[in-house]
């Protein structure tokens, strides 16, 4: 993937951001660092009510390795990897995490999924586990619902970003299993393979969101596929009471 046309401390208001530091990204300051491809990019993360670009092109995506920047007395960091639902829900995911008592770390990538791990998680992995969060979130796996090669290949696949990780606590997310966009035997294959990981990796949680998506299929959007309006705050909620569960539940000895 090329490079971007900003510097890490630009890219880092655009994947992790408190509520203090989103309002400091201004306009004036947008203009003056980065295309205006990226000023539409950010944009597009400042309001959940506002259209979200889902299908960014790989010369504009936004890097998933940018260093982890922790303050001195700032709450415990939750690092969030995961896709286009991310992405959207960044905003949500902050608010969420933050009254939780963490420092929110949001890392979305429109598109991806473990079939990029080496070019996008692996590489965030190495620098979040030099970070050691509090917790780290991953909500991957629906873009390798497409084809019967990723399916078959996520559950080593995501041994493989676990070893990465070493033993960060760790929350993964499963998503629908609607048979409305992906074929739902990939769906399901995709989402066993997530709730099988415990067994192999003990520091793995599952927040399995597939059954309680339908029953409340009204929290996604008319693709079926993303989160839209109350659904992205419904998304944020679970995640930040399955990270903060799972970061007391590493602390206890």
């Amino acid at each position: 993937m090329p490079d971007l046309p900003w510097s890490p401390g630009d890219r880092r208001h655009l994947l992790r951001r408190s509520p203090q530091r989103f309002h400091d990204v201004t306009p004036r300051r947008l203009l003056a660092s980065a295309a205006l491809a990226v000023a539409l990019i950010v944009a597009g993360c400042s309001s959940s009510s506002a259209e979200v670009d889902l299908s960014a092109p790989t010369s504009t995506r936004p890097r998933a390795d940018a260093p982890v920047t922790t303050d001195l007395g700032a709450p415990p960091v939750a690092v969030v990897l995961g896709d286009s639902n991310i992405f959207a829900s960044a905003p949500e995911l902050n608010d969420a995490l933050s009254q939780a008592g963490f420092t929110p770390d949001v890392r979305g990538i429109s598109g991806s999924g473990l079939k990029d791990n080496a070019t996008d998680w692996l590489p965030a992995a190495a620098v979040v586990k030099a970070a050691q969060p509090a917790v780290v979130v991953i909500a991957l796996g629906t873009n390798d619902e497409i084809n019967a090669i990723d399916a078959t290949t996520f559950a080593g696949r995501a041994d493989e970003l676990l070893a990465a990780l070493g033993p960060l606590p760790v929350v993964w997310v499963t998503h629908s299993e609607n048979g409305v966009v992906h074929p739902i035997e990939y769906e399901q294959q995709v989402n066993d393979a997530i709730r099988a990981l415990p067994a192999t990796h003990p520091n793995v949680t599952v927040l399995d969101l597939a059954p309680q998506i339908a029953g409340t299929p009204d929290v996604l959007g008319s693709d079926h596929l993303h989160y839209e309006g109350d659904g992205r705050e419904w998304l944020a909620e679970r995640i930040a009471t399955a990270a903060e569960a799972a970061s007391e539940g590493a602390a206890t000895p």
